[in-house]
């Protein structure tokens, strides 16, 4: 029988266990720059790129950034079924939503992706005990610390352009690691007011 799980809000603590919330709101650090026109925040990521210490058993890698362009995942019934996750187990990965260019009279604090994440068990796979699911919106970005266990991304309702940081060096394994798992169904209401089908 497949685990099911709810939604949870996502916030700058209960998100810590996994990695960093990347928003304003929250963070305490804040100064002003630009003659007093403009709020900075400090450090709202942990970045890491541990290749370096495992050298030379691990090739070095190059930091990547790139934009993603996720398309919605299809949903049943209000919920979202996760067979896979996936890690980094030498970098950091940071996601940052950008610009929505067909996307009308949005609320930007509405939730339009999933965060999906497990800690890592003693066998070294998916405590699937852990896994919990996290409602983010376009106000917020994540960065998961390396070797953090998370869906590949899952935008719900609309397609979501992001501006992804991530070390790589071309070594599958080292790059990414997936794991399959026993489906854990997400049900995504009330959180989740738009869903639909996926079109690529």
């Amino acid at each position: 029988m497949a685990r099911h799980i709810s939604v949870e809000p996502l916030t700058i603590e209960s998100f810590r266990s996994y990695g960093d919330v990347i928003q304003l709101e929250g963070n305490k650090n804040v100064v002003l720059i630009n003659q007093g026109t403009a709020k900075r925040v400090n450090y709202v990521a942990h970045l890491e790129n541990l290749r370096e210490a495992a050298a030379p058993a691990v090739q070095k890698a190059r930091g990547n950034m790139c934009i993603i362009s996720s398309a919605p995942r299809p949903t049943v019934g209000g919920r979202f079924e996760v067979k896979l996750l996936e890690r980094h187990p030498y970098s950091s990965q940071v996601f940052m939503p950008i610009h929505q260019h067909n996307v009308r009279n949005a609320d930007p604090n509405d939730p339009n992706y999933l965060v999906i994440v497990a800690e890592n068990g003693p066998d070294d796979h998916p405590d699937m005990n852990s896994i919990r699911a996290f409602a983010a919106n376009s106000t917020q970005g994540i960065n998961y610390k390396a070797n953090s266990w998370h869906s590949p991304m899952v935008t719900i309702g609309q397609r979501v352009n992001f501006v992804v940081l991530v070390w790589e060096n071309g070594v599958a394994l080292q790059d990414c690691e997936e794991a399959s798992i026993d489906p854990v169904i997400v049900d995504l209401s009330p959180s989740f007011k738009h869903l639909s089908e996926s079109k690529l």
